[in-house]
């Protein structure tokens, strides 16, 4: 297993703000354990809205302040990391030994996946609709596929057509669905930290039916 220290995030919005919270969590689980702690850094150019109260996770406090800089402050402050915040679009290269996607246009997700990344590095892609999710993990050239190479929809697809402005935003994105799609991702940062190991390499979910599909590694019955 290719050995993960430094991460990072793309997009700290609905998705990505609860990611950064439970990384905070993984890092003091690692502590905890006396196995190697983690950096993160999280980009994101966008500031937080009175929209994003509540959904995602900020505060009325955090209204008006980059997105990035409010949540990796907050965990510097509560677990007394040394994280950074980068207040633009994701880079177009990138040295860390995991990304974890969470933008929600199939243009962000192309410049991504064009992005020049060193061997082995994990990608996590995290993707949602009003009930239901997606989270793929991969690696640029290793052992599992190029996620983005596998679903060439992730990059090509239609985007969201617009919507009015009057309609709320919990019909767009339910309540819960950003935070369920974060604990999948979570989940396979711990399983490949705590475990060195993985079970699965993707679910599809939808909280609506209770289904949950998960994406098999080659070899697995």
């Amino acid at each position: 297993m290719k050995e993960i220290k430094q991460i990072s995030v793309y997009g700290c919005g609905g998705t990505g703000s609860h990611i950064i919270n439970g990384l905070a969590r993984i890092n003091h689980a690692l502590k905890q354990l006396s196995k190697p702690e983690i950096y993160v850094t999280a980009y994101d150019y966008d500031t937080v809205s009175h929209e994003n109260v509540g959904r995602q996770a900020f505060y009325e406090a955090d209204v008006g302040h980059n997105k990035a800089k409010v949540l990796i402050d907050r965990v510097n402050l509560y677990y007394r990391t040394n994280w950074k915040s980068i207040p633009v679009k994701a880079p177009s290269s990138s040295k860390c030994d995991m990304v974890i996607s969470c933008v929600d246009t199939v243009k962000s997700r192309e410049f991504i996946a064009k992005a020049w990344h060193r061997k082995e590095t994990y990608l996590i892609d995290c993707g949602n609709s009003q009930t239901s999710g997606q989270v793929l993990i991969g690696q640029f050239d290793g052992k599992l596929p190029n996620i983005y190479n596998e679903n060439p929809d992730l990059m090509f697809g239609d985007e969201p057509k617009e919507e009015p402005g009057c309609v709320d935003e919990y019909f767009r994105q339910d309540l819960f669905v950003n935070s369920v799609v974060a604990t999948h991702a979570l989940h396979f940062v711990w399983r490949l930290l705590r475990w060195e190991s993985l079970e699965v390499r993707g679910v599809f979910f939808d909280l609506n039916t209770g289904v949950s599909n998960p994406v098999k590694i080659c070899g697995e019955s």
